[in-house]
């Protein structure tokens, strides 16, 4: 009992209970950290894959350039870019979304 009632009066000392409390707090704040590092990582990997298929388009109007067979796709790829990037930037940078 003495030893209890030195606990409850020394402020240095945690009791049980303050401990528990603690190691919730800071699981919380664990948990809450790993939800925004995986929504980043998950954010990141989207913007990856957009740059690689704007690449993709660009190569595909490079190449049909060196082949000369611009005139007949060019409108159609260029569109299908722009498109792409406007939808993308709209719900993904601006988070513009249709109602």
């Amino acid at each position: 009992m003495n030893e209890l009632k030195k606990n409850d009066e020394d402020p240095n000392i945690i009791n049980e209970k303050q401990y528990l409390d603690m190691s919730n707090h800071l699981k919380e704040l664990y948990d809450k950290k790993e939800k925004e590092l995986e929504k980043l990582k998950e954010e990141n990997t989207n913007l990856k894959k957009t740059i690689m298929s704007c690449y993709g388009s660009v190569r595909l109007l490079d190449i049909q350039f060196s082949n000369l067979l611009l005139e007949e796709t060019f409108p159609v790829i260029i569109e299908s870019l722009r498109s792409f990037l406007s939808e993308y930037i709209d719900h993904e940078i601006l988070k513009v979304y249709e109602e």
